[in-house]
């Protein structure tokens, strides 16, 4: 029987929280503040998960539901009575970031009627604009008897000094390797290959997709899997036929990639070791004249890219 250890971790999130002394802190903090406050550090820990778990136990909620809509045909975003969410690197979110301000403006203007202040999660607040930063803090000093702010972000350099200065910066750090793999021990039971022991890696999403990978294979994965930047793409590639010019396949995958912030130049240095055979020049060019074009658009668009790369490489 196939078990998903990311299921798994997600239901043990909580505990794991509790267990470490730094998330604990946080965790409290934020749970008795209504201030704003920015969540930030690298890629490899789940800050999404984390914010979750505050929101549930905020706001005592047992089911985190959050419904989708779109406001004025081009500002995506999530919500429930508690919280309003929206992610700035959604694919289909207008980049017209005066807009973002104008619907959260909309909101927060009026008073909350089922609790003090609105409460608005926004995730990757790196992706505004100098101009954008502007309008975004008059709206926080404006607005602040109304709302609070959560914000996320991997990037807190990008950020405007004068918006940081609007939060408290909480710092959440990736796990030790040695905290990892008491997680895998204690409550994912998952039996530990040597190499991901020998690869001391502090990123426990990429630790999970390795021992997933092997739990559904049934083989040992080898010291170079485990230096994959996205494991996944190893058993995407395998049962990939292009025969059936399966473009949902690459769609559904390019997304994902997308969702565990895993860029073009980060796939291609994993294509190259999965595709020996493939001409590394031509892989190579394919990829920097892709990762050229999506450095020419505003952010946001990310899946479309990955997934004309992929098509380019695949099909």
């Amino acid at each position: 029987m196939k078990k998903c250890f990311w299921t798994i971790f997600k239901n043990h999130f909580i505990n794991i929280i509790h267990d470490n002394e730094t998330y604990e802190r946080t965790f409290n903090f934020v749970l008795n503040t209504d201030n704003n406050v920015l969540f930030y550090g690298h890629y490899g820990f789940p800050i999404d998960l984390l914010m979750d778990e505050i929101l549930k136990h905020k706001f005592n909620i047992t089911n985190l539901y959050k419904q989708e809509c779109t406001w004025n045909k081009d500002i995506a975003y999530l919500y429930n009575q508690h919280f309003l969410e929206i992610d700035l690197m959604h694919p289909s979110l207008s980049k017209n970031f005066a807009n973002l301000t104008k619907f959260i403006i909309s909101i927060i203007k009026n008073k909350n009627i089922g609790n003090d202040r609105h409460c608005i999660i926004i995730k990757h607040i790196d992706m505004l604009s100098q101009n954008d930063y502007s309008s975004f803090r008059i709206m926080l000093e404006r607005y602040s008897c109304n709302a609070f702010f959560f914000c996320t972000t991997h990037k807190l350099d990008k950020i405007d000094v004068p918006v940081k200065s609007r939060f408290a910066l909480l710092r959440i750090p990736l796990l030790s390797h040695e905290e990892i793999l008491s997680i895998f021990s204690r409550y994912l039971e998952i039996p530990l290959n040597e190499h991901l022991v020998q690869a001391r890696t502090r990123d426990i999403i990429k630790a999970i997709f390795i021992a997933q990978v092997e739990h559904n294979d049934k083989t040992i994965v080898t010291k170079e899997f485990c230096t994959l930047n996205f494991p996944p793409i190893s058993e995407f590639i395998q049962k990939f036929d292009k025969r059936k010019n399966n473009l949902d396949a690459i769609r559904k995958f390019s997304y994902k990639c997308f969702q565990f912030n895993i860029s073009i130049p980060a796939l291609t240095q994993d294509l190259l070791k999965i595709l020996p055979n493939k001409s590394k020049a031509n892989l190579i060019e394919i990829a920097s004249k892709t990762d050229h074009l999506l450095n020419l658009t505003k952010k946001g668009r990310e899946p479309l890219y990955i997934e004309a790369f992929l098509c380019n490489v695949l099909l």
